[in-house]
């Protein structure tokens, strides 16, 4: 039973940025993407059934507040979850940039299929002014992340340069 409270804990994550952070945190409307990056960072370290099952809650947590599209968010994120753990068997991802690379190319994944979901109308103007750029700014914070799991930039570095 202990081993499922990190999954709780990311799935209140998911909810509070989606309730509370998401304008906190957003820079002329793009966002970081926390829900696609927690299943991307859930396949990268674990098996494929906990990114299933995962990227399905996640999708589920994600769409609570606009029920049209639960179903079609836990599918993707579910699939996406799928797809990165059947990658990461493929790939060497020693190096920090190849899992940057495959958490960027998972959420821009996730932001298009989410606008062809959503609103097919605007995909060429979304395309460019959300999904591009939510994507780089959701694998700099995955990059900040990776810096700090492999303790390659840590608290005594930053005291060290002040």
């Amino acid at each position: 039973m202990i081993r499922y409270i990190p999954f709780v804990l990311y799935l209140l994550l998911i909810a509070m940025n989606e309730v509370i952070w998401r304008d906190f945190t957003a820079l002329y409307m793009i966002a970081i993407n926390v829900p696609a990056m927690l299943v991307v960072l859930v396949s990268i370290f674990k098996s494929e059934l906990t990114a299933a099952w995962f990227g399905f809650l996640a999708g589920m947590v994600m769409s609570a507040g606009n029920p049209d599209g639960m179903g079609w968010q836990a599918l993707l994120l579910a699939t996406i979850g799928i797809a990165v753990f059947h990658v990461r068997e493929k790939l060497n991802l020693e190096s920090i940039y190849s899992k940057v690379l495959l958490m960027a190319g998972a959420v821009l994944l996730h932001n298009l299929l989410s606008i062809l979901i959503n609103d097919l109308n605007r995909i060429l103007f979304l395309t460019w002014s959300y999904c591009l750029p939510s994507a780089i700014y959701t694998s700099l914070v995955a990059w900040l992340f990776f810096l700090f799991k492999e303790k390659r930039f840590t608290l005594e570095n930053i005291k060290s340069v002040f």
